[in-house]
């Protein structure tokens, strides 16, 4: 089967293409192997030497559950390192229908000169991206398919990323044509925006690789563990908003800048209530969608308005934490009117909620620098929360501060409790009581990145510091590897303990014998190339820590502080 990395030069229209050394290879392993390949490490992240790599995994486009996630990988304009993000809809299922494992753009457009990239069976080509400059993913991914036609999937950015903001992200059209899907996290919309690449067009064939008849076999017996698996089904009816209340119970839930680890309107916000209010609005509205063709577990949602229209479209965990406890917001509403708006400026939802965290405190401590005084949002304030986020369109002034994350804000507005790691915003757990998280949060190459190793689904006691660097090690292995295959890391809650159903997939498709413990060398291959780039990059030992907050301020809820060790930290991949 063709798999060829296809690398196009933007600053010239060229384009060149090889296969891929190892035919396994794919997603954040191939990412993360391409940037360390062409990036020079010391290289500007919003500059022409950077890259953007988007890459599908070994099983993308064969109609296998889930195995359609895009990676995108780049060196940060946030952490300054290595990144990945990664999304759903349906690009990689649709790049490796093509015969493409990969899509590398290198060099930048000519200044006002941007670009739609345009990849189908005619190969790659620029169209004019002047007509779409300013749009928001929205209006970008209606006006592309006015002009090109319905058959290609979108990936965009906003303007956001046009801006070149650190919190920008990438969006990508999912099974209905939305571009509701983000790789999010990293900045990589701005690395973007940096080559003048307002969008990239790719012809929508879902399906297009043949599977041999022992793997399509191999893949209906993946099919069969995933779809009956209990939190699969807990997931398909609630979604990642189910976490909600597990997080609220454990203390761990965000809650006015990480100061908090319950809220009082928790339930207000859950995954019960968004289920029920979904339901009961009816119109767009559905608590159970599928962001890609063929997905078996089915955890997204569309959320309707008061009127049965939409009012975002997924409305997931991390924002309803980031952008709800995290503010003091306690209104479905509220947290999707900041939902959508980053979806269509094309924003993190994680770092925006945590950057209004810190403005908030700010305002409230009453000690802000005279051009945001009397302008900062305050907990529960939704409605200036999101008229800041909507700044950005008009390029306002706390908008953009807003857009360059939660560090950038903590600096500007003199916030000392600013909870990010290595320069990104912590998901929603707090790491006083999830300590597996916290480790993760400090130690993955990644950044504060909750994907990379999340630990508060594990049967563990979850305050004792003893087993957190372990349990963590473990997660972050094994959700690498996913990340390499293209699978949803919700498939781990079937096929972790399974994992030779994977290995059984890989060897009837690729005819392989991989051995019992491939999948946890897989993982290592990941984070040991990215730890890497990173080092040789000039992170050391003092980037592999939490602020000093965390370790100082003891958690109301429970009493807890984040107290692994040092040394266990640094221990951690030895």
């Amino acid at each position: 089967m063709k798999a060829d990395i296809l690398i196009f030069d933007l600053s010239t229209g060229q384009s060149t293409s090889r296969p891929p050394a190892d035919p396994l290879a794919g997603g954040r392993l191939l990412t993360a192997q391409l940037v360390t390949e062409l990036v020079d490490l010391l290289a500007d992240p919003l500059g022409p030497g950077n890259i953007l790599a988007l890459a599908a995994g070994p099983l993308a486009g064969m109609r296998v559950s889930t195995a359609g996630r895009l990676s995108v990988g780049a060196k940060s304009p946030l952490t300054r390192g290595i990144k990945e993000a990664n999304a759903g809809g349906m690009a990689a299922d649709s790049l490796a229908s093509l015969g493409y494992r990969a899509l590398v753009l290198t060099g930048a457009r000519p200044e006002g000169q941007p670009a739609v990239l345009i990849l189908d069976e005619a190969g790659p080509r620029l169209a004019d991206g002047r007509p779409y400059r300013g749009l928001g993913n929205e209006a970008t991914a209606a006006a592309l398919r006015a002009a090109f036609g319905a058959g290609y999937v979108v990936v965009s950015i906003g303007p956001a990323g046009e801006a070149q903001l650190a919190a920008a992200g990438i969006a990508v059209t999912d099974a209905n044509d939305q571009p509701f899907r983000l790789a999010a996290r990293g900045g990589l919309g701005a690395v973007m925006g940096s080559k003048g690449l307002k969008a990239i067009l790719i012809r929508r064939v879902a399906g297009g690789v043949k599977a041999p008849a022992g793997g399509r076999s191999a893949i209906t017996g993946f099919h069969k563990l995933v779809a009956t698996s209990a939190r699969i089904t807990v997931l398909r009816d609630y979604g990642t908003a189910s976490t909600v209340m597990l997080t609220q119970n454990l203390g761990a839930l965000p809650t006015r800048n990480f100061s908090e680890g319950r809220f009082d309107g928790a339930e207000a916000i859950s995954g019960e209530t968004l289920r029920d209010l979904t339901l009961s609005r009816g119109g767009v509205g559905t608590p159970t969608e599928a962001c890609m063709a063929g997905c078996v577990i089915q955890c997204s949602n569309v959320f309707p308005d008061a009127a049965g229209g939409l009012a975002v479209a997924p409305l997931e965990f991390e924002t309803l934490g980031l952008c709800g406890s995290n503010l003091g917001l306690a209104s479905l509403d509220a947290i999707a009117r900041i939902n959508r708006l980053c979806n269509d400026l094309g924003l993190d939802t994680i770092e925006i909620g945590a950057a209004l965290g810190v403005m908030m405190e700010a305002a409230e401590s009453g000690q802000v620098p005279p051009f945001a005084r009397d302008a900062l949002p305050r907990f529960s304030d939704g409605e200036r929360a999101a008229e800041i986020v909507a700044e950005i369109r008009q390029g306002g002034r706390l908008g953009m501060l807003l857009g360059r994350g939660v560090v950038a804000v903590g600096q500007a507005l003199g916030v000392q409790r600013v909870p990010a790691v290595k320069g990104q915003a912590m998901s929603a757990y707090d790491p006083r009581v999830i300590k597996g998280t916290g480790v993760t949060y400090a130690t993955s190459p990644q950044g504060a990145d909750h994907t990379a190793g999340l630990t508060v689904f594990a049967p563990v006691n979850h305050l004792d510091p003893a087993g957190a660097v372990a349990l963590s090690r473990t997660v972050q292995v094994q959700r690498a590897a996913y990340d390499a295959l293209g699978l949803c890391v919700f498939n781990l809650a079937a096929s972790g303990p399974r994992p030779d159903v994977i290995l059984e997939m890989l060897n009837n498709v690729y005819g392989v014998e991989l051995p019992a413990g491939w999948l946890n060398e897989l993982g290592r291959r990941v984070i040991d190339a990215e730890r890497a780039f990173n080092r040789a990059a000039g992170f050391t030992p003092a980037d592999d820590r939490l602020p000093a907050f965390f370790a100082q301020e003891r958690l109301a809820a429970t009493g807890s502080v984040f107290d692994v060790s040092e040394e266990a930290l640094d221990g951690m991949w030895e």
